[in-house]
């Protein structure tokens, strides 16, 4: 298992929360996402895995799902 963090901007209530957790924890290989919200600036997004993701992989997973965005 793989422990990653990401900063995600774009995240401003608990439903973008659910909504990142949700759209996250359906990638295969992941197996947990923890969120510490951050509404006026980028929150921390914990992601457990079978493998390491990329930020391009977590952005990708996120494109359709509103306006989220990976800072690198």
């Amino acid at each position: 298992m793989s422990l990653q963090t990401f900063s995600v901007d774009g995240l401003h209530c608990q439903s973008c929360v659910r909504t990142v957790s949700e759209v996250l924890t359906a990638l295969p290989a992941v197996s947990a996402v923890d969120i510490d919200l951050a509404p006026d600036g980028p929150s921390t997004v914990r992601v457990d895995a079978d493998t390491e993701l990329s930020a391009e992989q977590i952005q990708a997973a996120l494109d359709d799902e509103g306006d989220f965005s990976v800072v690198r």
